[in-house]
């Protein structure tokens, strides 16, 4: 299993001084601070994170999700096109259809 979410913020929160409620910050000073950081400070936040790997997930921190963006509407959307197999094959049977009557 891999190292859980909360073991992530809790070394983030140890390390880097991050809140470890706040996901979005979490994962920005893993993807920006962390590398500013000394060579034996990173192997020790990555052998911290090892060390848990396969730790029971528990109790995850709260995830943060943005607002989604409203759908467009049916007159924002662009036309979509008849698959051509589809009209093909309706076109086979539309013909067809009058030769089984006969």
């Amino acid at each position: 299993m891999p190292t859980p979410t909360r073991v992530f913020a809790q070394v983030a929160a140890r390390h880097g001084g991050v809140n470890p409620t706040d996901m979005e910050a979490v994962r920005e000073w893993y993807e920006n601070a962390l590398q500013s950081l000394s060579r034996e400070q990173i192997e020790a936040v990555l052998s911290e994170l090892l060390s848990h790997e396969g730790a029971e997930a528990g109790p995850e921190p709260p995830r943060h999700y943005p607002e989604p963006a409203p759908p467009p509407t049916l007159d924002e959307s662009p036309p979509v096109g008849e698959p051509s197999l589809a009209t093909l094959l309706h076109e086979i049977v539309r013909r067809l259809r009058p030769l089984r009557r006969g």
